[in-house]
């Protein structure tokens, strides 16, 4: 009696216990490649929509108090009313941080960040003393540029809301907010 080692399936039926799983692996394998490749074609399509809003508007170029004015405008397209903190003199009419933004009865303090670095813990927890001091009911930072990993996880711990980037470009393209 001899042994048949071929892997033909056709003459060996056996072999289709080798091929079959070996097959599906390679479609599992092709198929987990060409989601991959389409998720960073996207990312980047999303990248350049993201730069291209914000280049409309030279966000990147404004001055502190005119990224304030930019967001105040963004904040009432969406419906809220915005207007300064109580107290405020000149000088932080010109270069301060805050808004008070209220829509549906609830009030935010606002702290609009123009920065090109991750926003630390501490700007989390200058708004979250800020929502405490004008006795608003929630904070919310917006920035041009993004958040650290522990800003994050401070803002949820506390309640703040995030706007980074992304979200900034989906509002200056006329995204409604969360």
């Amino acid at each position: 009696m001899s042994l048949n080692l071929s892997f033909d399936p056709l003459t060996n039926p056996a072999s289709l216990c080798l091929s079959a799983p070996i097959l599906a692996l390679f479609a599992f394998l092709g198929y987990v490649a060409v989601a991959f490749i389409k998720d960073q074609a996207d990312a980047r399509q999303q990248q350049t929509r993201t730069e291209a809003a914000l280049a409309t508007f030279r966000v990147d170029r404004m001055s502190q108090a005119e990224f304030r004015q930019f967001v105040a405008g963004l904040l009432q397209k969406q419906g809220y009313t915005v207007r300064l903190p109580p107290g405020h003199d000149e000088a932080e009419r010109d270069s301060g941080l805050e808004l008070i933004a209220v829509k549906d009865r609830a009030s935010y303090v606002v702290c609009a960040v123009r920065y090109n670095k991750p926003l630390s813990p501490g700007t989390i927890r200058y708004a979250n003393d800020r929502r405490a001091r004008y006795a608003c009911d929630a904070a919310m930072v917006i920035t041009n540029g993004a958040f650290g990993a522990d800003a994050r996880k401070l803002a949820q711990e506390t309640g703040c809301a995030l706007v980074g980037r992304a979200e900034l470009a989906g509002w200056v393209a006329g995204e409604e907010a969360q």
